[in-house]
């Protein structure tokens, strides 16, 4: 048999356990009965252990020595064969029982966490936190790094990041984005969300609503579906079966339909994957920043969009007839873009965003050095908040325990949160130069311009191309917060006056 064609046959039984890994993984967030925790538990990390053993098989190594010495590859050929080295280097560096049981433990870790969250008990979730930090360590030893052992986390999530890159960008992004957020508070005006808190928005009319907002973006729900759970998220095995989750509260509307375009667009590339690239490396969503570009593009940038409220308002007073009584447009476009310093990340605005991103980046850093006990950390969560955004949370719930990631072992994940406000940015601005009519379009809720033009630009490329250069392809231009910084400082002019 043909060395790369051998490849491919490996690699697409690895694909497939990772899928039927990732459907187990969804059951236990979406479905799973609590008694189950344990034996779900044994059969993730059982499944670990196996798929881990054909990724470090010898024959592997074998055949992309073989393969690395050819010059007839073509450029997805290529792609696959570089993909592929990059995932055979980094499972061979780690031991088939730490894969094991690092898996045992973030199936543990999140009924834990889930625990903790909804009993606002840090000390529930405390000592496994403290042994996915101790697994984190370790990964990272066993991964391998210049610098710094965090490089090696960030690298797991976005090939090539490291502090020493994230650092300045932050620095900048807080030096410009800083004195937008104090010019609002200073001007002291605060929009008129009365209709929002003093009502009650019942649950089957946030799911209508969402269901409704999602089809209409373009996603597919003979191959999805939506569900509730504690923390949102996207996941399930392949294009044909894309599933994602949001949550419910009676007293915030947007948080569930927020938080449902931002799952689409994360759901919408999953179906957009290249289909005849099934199962191979290059066929695969190219990154955590690509992949969070889609999904703030949707919820943020179209979303929180003037011409978005425009052809949403008639949805929301379908739904909410008494509460949406007398509510314009501008009305809703204001009370979506609120700038206001809040202590949950999945619900705050684009100019405070990145400030929470920061906190959990800083915080990250000092676990993994050692610089800060896993006890110290609520009080240093608190602390953070208060120095960075002004507001101090009064619990666990709304503070430390806010986010699922750290239960999943995710810890060098939250930066690429930002990468993908920069990039959804920058590929909005050069998919506007190709669609002139983009504003109308999106006033009149035809979505599919601009899903075809990410599907084109974004979707169809898989990981071909590594994901700073996909950015230039599609944009033009390598990747820069510019474009950003720029739509955000027009936004806030437009919303404040300033």
């Amino acid at each position: 048999m043909d060395a790369y064609n051998e490849l491919l046959g490996i690699l697409k039984d690895i694909d497939m356990m990772d899928q039927v890994r990732s459907l187990l993984g969804w059951d236990q967030e979406v479905l799973m009965p609590p008694k189950a925790a344990e034996l779900r538990g044994e059969q993730i990390a059982w499944i670990s252990r196996e798929s881990h053993k054909r990724k470090t098989s010898p024959r592997v190594g074998e055949l992309l020595d073989e393969l690395e010495e050819r010059v007839d590859l073509g450029d997805i050929e290529s792609a696959n064969v570089r993909l592929a080295r990059e995932a055979y280097d980094k499972a061979t560096r780690l031991p088939t029982e730490f894969v094991s049981e690092l898996a045992k433990h973030n199936s543990k870790s999140l009924i834990s966490w889930t625990e903790a969250r909804k009993n606002n008990d840090f000390s529930i979730f405390r000592d496994d936190l403290a042994k996915s930090i101790d697994f984190a360590r370790k990964k990272a030893d066993y991964l391998g790094y210049e610098d710094l052992r965090y490089d090696a986390l960030l690298d797991i999530y976005e090939s090539g990041l490291t502090v020493s890159r994230l650092d300045p960008l932050f620095e900048g992004l807080r030096n410009k984005v800083a004195p937008l957020i104090r010019s609002v508070a200073e001007r002291g005006e605060r929009p008129d969300i009365s209709w929002v808190t003093e009502n009650s928005w019942e649950q089957p009319g946030q799911e209508r609503l969402s269901q409704k907002v999602s089809e209409s973006i373009g996603f597919d729900f003979e191959a999805g579906r939506r569900d509730a759970s504690t923390h949102p998220f996207c996941g399930g095995p392949n294009p044909d079966d894309v599933r994602w989750t949001t949550r419910y509260s009676e007293t915030d509307p947007f948080g569930s339909l927020y938080g449902s375009m931002h799952e689409t667009g994360h759901g919408t590339y999953e179906q957009g994957r290249p289909r005849d690239l099934d199962f191979q490396p290059a066929g695969k969503a190219n990154g955590l920043g690509i992949h969070e570009s889609q999904s703030r593009l949707w919820e943020n940038q179209i979303g929180r969009s003037l011409e978005f409220c425009q052809w949403s308002l008639p949805l929301w007073k379908e739904q909410f007839p008494e509460n949406m009584q007398g509510v314009e447009a501008e009305d809703l476009w204001r009370a979506v873009n609120l700038v206001e310093p809040s202590l949950i990340r999945v619900e705050a605005d684009e100019a405070t965003y990145n400030i929470h991103i920061m906190i959990r980046y800083e915080i990250e850093k000092l676990l993994i050095s050692g610089d800060l006990e896993v006890d110290d950390l609520p009080d240093k969560w608190d602390d953070m908040y208060e120095e960075y955004l002004g507001i101090r949370p009064t619990d666990s719930s709304s503070g430390v325990l806010q986010d699922i990631h750290w239960s999943m072992g995710a810890i060098g994940y939250f930066p690429t949160y930002t990468l993908g406000n920069l990039y959804s940015a920058q590929l909005l601005s050069a998919a506007r130069e190709d669609l002139p009519e983009h504003d109308a379009q999106i006033r009149g809720g035809d979505f599919s311009p601009l899903l075809d033009w990410m599907r084109k630009k974004v979707h169809k490329r898989g990981s071909i191309l590594k994901p700073a250069e996909l950015i230039e392809e599609a944009t033009g231009s390598p990747p820069s917060p510019e474009a950003f910084v720029e739509y955000l400082a027009n936004k806030v002019r437009l919303l404040y006056s300033i």
